[in-house]
């Protein structure tokens, strides 16, 4: 009823495929980052439907994915969709804009789920609680503990709101938390003008129309964008990929998951890479475990190699029946 190939595709049930690509007649997309998006365009071309959030269908046409009209299956969070004898819904996760978790109902009524990438477990993230509970666990390792995540937001917020006071900010992400680092900076009430373009203007775009709350964003290339550069006051939102040509003009903040231990390093005088990150960490994922009421636990070993780690502790300490697959990464 359930396997992961090693390209990380989750296969559930006879018709669904999960997260990379194999040939069955639907694909599901958790969200539109690169390790779950893999060989997407085969999947365009070899199932009959892509089902994903509304956020998620639209985010990955600006990506460069053309998902024809007839393929399309958006999916809003809670609807439950039968298709050739099998149900499906999404439920919401907290990751990026469109995440979710995939619940898939077999025609036997086994409940299979997966929860994708995931972050504060039993509020933001909806608990799930089918037969079967598919896990990521990136952050699977004991290590990886963040002392200072129930701060994340508001330390953020004050390290951009003290740069402001001497100059423009360039903040540095993967798509997706680029625009979840905005409402942070909203929430805490930072006002200043948010610049973009490109893609990250069209995903901003897309957040600003499904009410994520990202505020007032001005693209750089219009009048109003020239003068706000010139005034020099502004937070301006760049591609991860684009910090190693910053410049000495702006405060520059890059935002890494993987920085776990302290919240902020300095890279040079005018540069840092803050822990900032859309996934729950150790103890998030150990909360999800013994918050569920699933009977098998499956740990993702495709997406993380720390999927061995987390299954020995869960196993020890709370008892409960774990299996990684594939089975090449784990036992």
């Amino acid at each position: 009823m359930f396997d992961i190939q090693d390209s990380g595709a989750i296969l559930v049930g006879n018709n669904f495929v999960i997260d990379g690509h194999y040939k069955r007649l639907f694909r599901a997309v958790t969200h539109f980052h690169a390790d779950h998006i893999g060989e997407l365009n085969k999947s365009i071309k070899e199932c009959t439907s892509i089902i994903a959030s509304p956020i998620t269908i639209e985010s990955l046409q600006v990506l460069g994915y053309n998902i024809p009209k007839h393929k399309q299956l958006p999916l809003n969070y809670g609807v439950k969709v039968d298709l050739l004898g099998e149900k499906i819904k999404l439920e919401r996760a907290e990751h990026i804009m469109g995440a979710s978790q995939v619940i898939v109902e077999t025609e036997k009524g086994v409940g299979i789920a997966y929860t994708g990438d995931f972050r504060n477990p039993g509020k933001g993230t909806p608990i799930l609680n089918p037969d079967v509970l598919i896990m990521d666990v990136t952050y699977g390792s004991p290590n990886f503990v963040r002392k200072y995540k129930d701060d994340m937001e508001m330390l953020f917020a004050d390290y951009v709101a003290d740069a402001l006071l001497k100059g423009p900010v360039t903040i540095y992400a993967y798509y997706g938390k680029l625009q979840e680092a905005m409402k942070v900076l909203r929430k805490y009430n930072l006002d200043a003008p948010f610049l973009v373009e490109n893609k990250v203007e069209k995903l901003t775009a897309i957040a600003e129309k499904y009410g994520e709350m990202v505020g007032k964003f001005v693209s750089k290339s219009t009048e109003e964008g020239k003068k706000i550069i010139k005034d020099g006051w502004y937070v301006e939102f760049k591609h991860a990929t684009e910090f190693k040509r910053r410049t000495k003009a702006t405060t520059n903040f890059l935002l890494d998951g993987w920085l776990v231990k302290d919240f902020i390093k300095p890279v040079d005088s005018n540069s840092f890479i803050i822990g900032f990150s859309s996934h729950g960490d150790f103890e998030d994922n150990l909360k999800y475990v013994e918050m569920t009421t699933a009977d098998l636990i499956i740990l993702d070993g495709s997406r993380s190699k720390y999927a061995y780690d987390f299954a020995v502790y869960v196993t020890k300490y709370y008892r409960k029946k774990v299996k990684i697959l594939p089975s090449s990464n784990g036992s």
